[in-house]
């Protein structure tokens, strides 16, 4: 017997051999990493936790596979077990405006002896078509179809969301997909619960829409009673801004489509748009009447009127465009048109406006809120409660604080129902009730009170020979210099015709002269040529004489008056300490006396 050592020979294998056996070690390698791919792409099943499931984030646990063409079938999806899909993220599951068909897919292992009962819920209810697709024991597939493009009757469970309740067989695994097809953003976020979880999340959503529907039907109901009481169109625009905006949110959130037109489809998703279109026009509307625009910004009121008319002209050409077509660049016009109330409001409170405060709040509200809304819908940020429900929040807050703007409006009605609407100074009605209570509190305070009488010279004959435009132009430029130099605590009042008032707390027998003067000088320069007027002031001032009562204060400063224009117009006469009786003779023959 040899050694290995010894001279002899061994002899190699043929080459034919070599061959053979590098190309089984090659098939191995194949098979080897077709397995590994296998194993790496299949996807991982779910474990199903002892009762209760309460899976609140279920994309951690699901795969995602776009089909750019939408023509994949499940036979063809079932059968890829390549890199085709990929793990779901909240980022990736967070579609956007798509034209793609986005399939998801996910196991369930149940290790239990007995079956398990758990339900698949789709939380963003906005889907054209969606369709559940589970492996039957043969091996074919049980398909449920459903969307808000079907029948609301078409979903296993009768709920504004998509729920689909999913069987898993005692120590088995269940395998199935989900078709999303949507013109609109597809949002894939889904949730894995038990029956009694699915019953409490629900009985927690009831509660918190009913609060906030609560709130909305609170605000209609109060601007419609108030409408009703005052007739002013400001809480008309204010009660159909909420009714539109209000419908729309029902529809967003799939009640709309639940409780109102479930065997309508079509409309279900028309009425999305319609809503979006008269919300807009509604809310222009309503900016323009509470910051009474036309008056004080007739250039941004009409800007204003344009926007409104390119709502008007979307909502009737959207029949014939695609919801798709419509919705993006409808998004975008919303948004214009909110950040230009933000600039009318933004210019309107500089111009005085005082329910512009809590409308610039409003609108900031709600812009927050659709920013992150839009962000999500458009795919740049996560679905979460912040994201898909912050619109509506703020949508909610700012309904409020418009509701606070109305409020201020109240109080700016009442302002103008003592306002003069020529010079916009205060009424004779504010006149009747200041002046008492500005003569009790300085009595009761002892501190002085005076008060200015004062009208246009020979204002009757300047008003024939100019007309009754001019004259209103003259009466204007005393109410300026009325503003100009009187602030608070003083009240400036158009009495009647070219007379004017000024009640004046707190200012002595020498204030209210040289106030008095700067009047005069200021209207004689106010105008030139054959159109300058003057005027006549008189006062008077409890430190002057014994003032019994107000009228009395007043009578003698209408005698004061008087005294001016006999002395030749044109100057400030004080009152000169007559008692009552004489200051009405006087008063008497001042109202023969041309003015």
């Amino acid at each position: 017997m040899s050694s290995l050592g010894s001279s002899e020979r061994i002899e190699p294998e043929p080459c034919g051999h070599r061959v053979a056996a590098s190309f089984a070690r090659g098939i191995a390698s194949v098979c080897l990493a077709l397995l590994n791919v296998t194993a790496w792409a299949a996807p991982t099943a779910f474990e199903l936790p002892p009762e209760p499931v309460d899976v609140r984030s279920f994309i951690e646990h699901v795969e995602l596979l776009e089909d750019n063409t939408g023509e994949l079938s499940i036979e063809d999806v079932s059968q890829r077990f390549d890199s085709s899909f990929e793990p779901a993220t909240p980022a990736t599951a967070n579609v956007g405006f798509t034209d793609s068909v986005y399939w998801v897919r996910f196991k369930l292992a149940n290790a239990n002896e007995t079956p398990r009962k758990v339900f698949v819920r789709q939380t963003y209810p906005l889907i054209d078509s969606l369709d559940l697709y589970e492996q039957t024991p043969d091996g074919a597939w049980r398909q449920t179809s459903t969307g808000d493009r079907q029948p609301f009757a078409s979903r296993p469970v009768a709920h504004r969301d998509f729920l689909f309740p999913l069987i898993v067989p005692p120590q088995a695994e269940g395998i199935y997909y989900l078709r999303y097809r949507s013109q609109g953003p597809i949002d894939i976020s889904l949730t894995l619960s038990s029956a009694e979880q699915v019953i409490g999340a629900i009985s927690e959503e009831q509660v918190a829409f009913g609060i906030y529907f609560g709130c909305v039907l609170m605000l209609l109901v109060w601007s419609g009673l108030v409408f009703i009481a005052v007739r002013d169109k400001a809480f008309f625009a204010y009660f159909a801004y909420v009714a539109a905006f209000g419908l729309y949110m029902l529809v967003n959130n799939g009640l709309a489509f639940q409780f109102l037109w479930p065997a309508s489809p079509r409309w279900a998703n028309t009425s999305l748009l319609v809503l979006l279109h008269l919300a807009g026009f509604t809310a222009l509307q309503f900016s323009r009447v509470i910051l009474r625009s036309s008056d004080y910004t007739p250039k941004l009121d009409r800007i204003a009127q344009g926007l409104q008319l390119v709502f008007v002209i979307s909502l009737l050409i959207s029949p014939l465009f695609s919801y798709a077509a419509i919705v993006v660049p409808l998004t975008g016009l919303i948004m214009v048109a909110v950040l230009y109330m933000l600039f009318l409001g933004t210019v309107s409170m500089i111009s005085g406006s005082r329910p512009a405060r809590f409308y610039l709040l409003a609108w900031g509200s709600f812009l927050a809120g659709s920013i992150v809304f839009l962000l999500k819908n458009f795919g740049v940020v996560p679905h979460t409660f912040l994201s898909q429900n912050g619109w509506q929040l703020g949508a909610l807050v700012e309904m409020i604080l418009l509701s606070m703007s109305l409020s201020s409006r109240m109080n700016e009605l009442k302002h103008q129902s003592r306002t003069d609407s020529l010079t916009l100074l205060g009424n004779r009605r504010l006149f009747d009730d200041k002046l008492p209570t500005e003569f009790a509190l300085a009595r009761h305070l002892h501190r002085p009170l005076s008060l200015l009488m004062l009208d246009i010279d020979h204002f009757k004959a300047y008003n024939d020979r100019h007309g009754h435009a001019q004259g209103d132009e003259a009466i204007k430029v005393v109410a300026n210099a009325l503003r100009r130099h009187t602030r608070k605590p003083f009240t400036a009042c158009r009495y009647g015709g070219e007379e004017f008032t000024v009640i004046l707390p707190g200012a002595d027998a020498s204030a209210a002269e040289n106030l008095a003067e700067r009047l005069r000088t200021t209207v004689q320069e106010g105008l030139s040529g054959d159109l300058a007027i003057t005027i006549s002031v008189g006062y008077a001032s409890l430190s002057q004489g014994r003032f019994d009562s107000e009228d009395q204060l007043f009578e003698g400063a209408d005698f004061a008056l008087y005294s001016a224009k006999q002395q030749g117009r044109n100057r400030v006469v004080a009152f000169s300490g007559r008692r009552s009786e004489d200051v009405k003779v006087a008063d008497a023959a001042a109202s023969a006396v041309d003015g």
